[in-house]
């Protein structure tokens, strides 16, 4: 016998009812991704690797649900401190910041050697032509101008006898460089490379003249000892990007020819030139030795004038990516 009309009714609403039970259940026993903000400050190789991370899933697959916030390096610790963002990449004004008393701590390293390169306007021959000239640089206290500063005293030109104006990121100060609005600029991969190939004169390279971690991750104290599994995994995902750069070379050079790199509309041209550049200065420890740490407290120190000695630890703290290396070999 048929069911009646009623019944009928009655059973479809039974079985509709617990197909939406099931549901609830399956999405509150899903994971639910945690946010994590990181404020970068340039589209070059040095924020590829936590861009690649992001695209390829390996944020999520931590659990974490990556917003990345594009902002000049001046502006990165102050976002860091307000609790705009969790993480910051201006590695330069990172270790300013701690050095003059601030309580963060790098805690990620990409590269040990900067591939900043002092650019200057074709009619400027040598640094000692610098002198009562305007170098551009991306903001106070940044790797850019610590880089600078060291090629002038370096090249024994007084740091007064040259104006430091700083315009933001390597994309801009080029900008600047090629309009005329300032003489010189420490340029960056990939845009040190468009320069010298329209005529600009690569006067120095920073890293001849100071050792420095360029690109990595900066945070509170606060993040390591109130949320230390959100620094684990913002590492190990950065890792996993920086591995997969070396591994997966065509799935990156694909990757680079999209929008996120500053490429210009001759990416096939640069694209495995600034991979080739990106594969010689990236870590893959994470971290750099004692010996380096103090070599750029020291350098910053020169300008905070800190009160006393600051130890490594008040800067940095490795032991997180130390471990996630470990684990990742």
């Amino acid at each position: 016998m048929k069911p009646s009309g009623p019944v009928t009714a009655l059973l479809y609403v039974l079985l509709t009812l617990v197909v939406i039970t099931e549901s609830v259940g399956a999405a509150e026993k899903s994971p639910k991704l945690a946010p994590v903000r990181i404020g970068y400050v340039s589209r070059s190789i040095l924020d590829m690797p936590y861009l690649i991370a992001r695209d390829r899933g390996f944020f999520r697959e931590e659990g974490l649900e990556p917003e990345f916030i594009f902002m000049k390096a001046g502006q990165n610790m102050q976002a860091l401190l307000a609790g705009g963002i969790d993480f910051g990449t201006a590695t330069g004004s990172g270790i300013a910041a701690a050095v003059s008393g601030v309580d963060v701590r790098l805690v990620f390293a990409l590269t040990e050697r900067p591939s900043f390169d002092l650019i200057t306007l074709p009619s400027i021959t040598n640094v000692q032509q610098l002198r009562g000239k305007k170098l551009g640089t991306s903001g106070v206290g940044s790797l850019a101008e610590i880089l600078a500063r060291q090629i002038l005293i370096a090249n024994k030109i007084p740091l007064e006898q040259v104006t430091f104006l700083p315009f933001g990121t390597s994309d801009v100060t080029y900008m600047a460089l090629k309009a005329g609005t300032i003489d010189a600029t420490m340029l960056q991969v990939p845009q040190k490379f468009f320069a010298i190939d329209e005529g600009f004169r690569k006067l120095a390279s920073g890293a001849d003249v100071y050792r420095a971690v360029m690109g990595g991750l900066t945070t509170t104290k606060s993040t390591l000892t109130e949320r230390p599994e959100l620094v684990t995994k913002t590492i190990r995902a950065t890792m996993r990007g920086v591995r997969l750069m070396r591994s997966d070379k065509k799935y990156v050079l694909e990757w680079m020819k999209g929008p996120h790199l500053d490429l210009t509309k001759e990416r096939e041209r640069y694209a495995e030139r600034v991979y080739d550049a990106a594969l010689q200065l990236f870590l893959l420890s994470g971290s750099v030795d004692e010996t380096l740490q103090r070599e750029m407290i020291a350098v910053a120190a020169e300008r905070a004038k800190p009160p006393h000695p600051v130890p490594p630890a008040r800067v940095f703290d490795f032991s997180f990516a130390q471990k996630v290396s470990e684990t990742l070999r």
